[in-house]
């Protein structure tokens, strides 16, 4: 009887599954441009170590979604999403920094061009970030016992400005000027 009550949730955990990867924009660098589409570049300086979170502005919801968000960051400091042309409210941040307030900037995205988008992290002060870690381990008498131990560590807050350049030719993000 349980059997049967599982399949329904297999089936829309799977349709799930297919679906979410449609939602989002892939780090992409064709060695051409794709057909009735557009990329964004976003970089900084440095670009070293940084997982990147995109999100559109959504006219119909009025809200932010998300695009990208990825905690690997990309291996040549460049981000490209590819999108329609069109005209695009973008808000960045990132998920590896602490970050008193995310960019957000307007882009236009032409068919077959790329814009620049130059994201900078400004120094807003410092934060104290506290960790909790949860150990389990055996007491003399064969029984399990829980300790938290708490630590903390002060780090840099950030707040973020972007600037989109008008766009450009399409090329290999290796070849762009701010590619590192």
């Amino acid at each position: 009887m349980k059997q049967l009550k599982i399949i329904p949730f297999l089936l829309a955990l799977a349709a799930l599954a297919l679906w979410v990867p449609g939602c989002a924009t892939q780090n992409v660098n064709p060695p051409q441009a794709r057909a009735n589409t557009g990329y964004v570049d976003f970089h900084a300086d440095p670009s070293v170590g940084l997982s990147w979170e995109v999100a559109r502005f959504d006219d119909r919801t009025q809200s932010f979604k998300n695009v990208f968000s990825e905690l690997e960051p990309p291996p040549d400091g460049v981000l490209r999403l590819a999108f329609a042309p069109g005209h695009y409210r973008l808000r960045v941040t990132f998920l590896n920094r602490i970050i008193s307030q995310p960019a957000e900037v307007e882009v236009e995205v032409k068919d077959g061009k790329i814009t620049p988008v130059q994201v900078a992290l400004i120094p807003d002060g410092t934060a104290l970030v506290e960790r909790r870690e949860q150990r389990v381990g055996p007491t003399v008498r064969g029984r399990y016992r829980s300790n938290t131990q708490i630590s903390s560590d002060e780090s840099t807050l950030y707040r973020i400005s972007a600037g989109a350049d008008a766009p450009m030719p399409y090329q290999a993000k290796e070849r762009t000027a701010y590619a590192h």
